[in-house]
């Protein structure tokens, strides 16, 4: 019996070890459910992330933990224990490592879904790189490679690659004061300088893609975006005012025609609310006298530029439509010419 133990002791270490821990993991997946069922909202959803995320992960660990001790209770040369423990443990970091990487983006990118702000792939590639940089450096030490030659020397080479790459460095921190400033965003309807117009769809490292109203997409590199006049019709709000000039017969009743155009612009906005009543659509007489008219221009806002359109559609058709039914004529350009007798004895 003693020697059968003797024979299979690492075996059974193993066993041992992995039984024991694997018991301690079903434990606190356990407790972290029910502590993950007492929360509701953005609070579950972050603990449910963590919960089915270190499922896999955590019995990696338990596997490797498992293996570490029981080399190190074997009678394997100690230098071969040294070795193996070393690659165990960079093992655990490296897993570790990549783990916080995965968990710590999709716990940012729920936070932004819930509070309703836009998501962007340089955020995410900007906290991998992050994270993963530092369980590089971790495991160099652990391994015990001093790490100030590395970053002297990737200094150095760093000088001379941000040379090479000077254009691409330079798009990733245009997108960064893109990101800072706020002033852009994913989901903002922008202008830019060429006359395109269209949604922000993402901010990425190096461009930014904007699809338009026609569903083309422009991809313009950052430091380009960074460096242009834009117009953003999502700032300071999403409300676009608009502007439609409806002229009318200088024979017509203008107190009447006024209250025609209200009456159709407030009956609309029952059946459509893209069409804002607050602030409170207005009628000018502006521009005012025209060669074959008089020149008015209806004032309302819209919920946002690419709802206007239509608006501006529909509120066209129904005024139109109104003002041939009360007989108000809306007159086309015209000219009347007046020839005049002139009588022979004064040429």
């Amino acid at each position: 019996m003693n020697n059968l133990l003797k024979d299979y002791k690492d075996l059974i270490l193993f066993v041992g070890s992995f039984v024991v821990l694997y018991i301690l993991r079903l434990t606190a997946l356990r407790f972290l459910k029910a502590f993950r069922n007492r929360f509701k909202g953005l609070s579950h959803d972050i603990l449910d992330t963590i919960y089915k995320s270190i499922k896999i992960p955590s019995l990696i660990w338990v596997i490797l933990i498992s293996v570490h001790a029981t080399v190190y209770l074997s009678k394997l040369p100690q230098n071969h224990i040294n070795l193996i423990t070393k690659v165990i443990d960079v093992l655990l970091i490296f897993s570790i490592t990549i783990l916080i990487g995965n968990l710590s983006t999709r716990i940012v990118k729920l936070y932004l879904q819930n509070k309703n702000l836009p998501e962007t792939g340089l955020i995410f590639i900007l906290l991998q790189v992050f994270i993963y940089l530092i369980g590089i450096l971790m495991m160099l030490s652990y391994l015990g490679i001093s790490i100030m030659p590395i970053i002297t020397t990737l200094g150095v080479g760093g000088l001379a690659i941000g040379l090479a790459l000077k254009d691409t460095l330079s798009n990733i921190f245009s997108g960064l004061y893109i990101l800072l400033e706020k002033n852009i965003k994913v989901g903002d309807f922008i202008e830019l300088e060429n006359g395109k117009k269209g949604y922000v769809m993402n901010i990425n490292w190096r461009t930014t893609t904007i699809k338009t109203l026609s569903n083309d997409v422009v991809i313009l590199p950052n430091e380009k975006l960074a460096q242009s006049i834009i117009v953003n019709f999502a700032k300071p709000v999403e409300l676009t005012r608009v502007a439609i000039e409806i002229p009318v017969s200088y024979d017509a009743d203008i107190e009447k025609f006024e209250k025609i155009v209200m009456e159709e612009v407030y009956n609309l906005a029952k059946e459509n609310d893209k069409l804002l009543l607050d602030p409170a659509p207005v009628l000018r007489f502006i521009p005012g006298f025209g060669d074959s008219s008089l020149n008015f221009t209806l004032y309302f806002y819209a919920a946002n530029y690419e709802d206007s359109f239509l608006v501006q559609s529909e509120l066209r058709k129904r005024i139109f439509k109104r003002l041939k039914k009360e007989g108000i004529e809306i007159p086309y350009p015209q000219l009347d010419v007046h020839i005049k007798d002139i009588k022979k004895d004064s040429l």
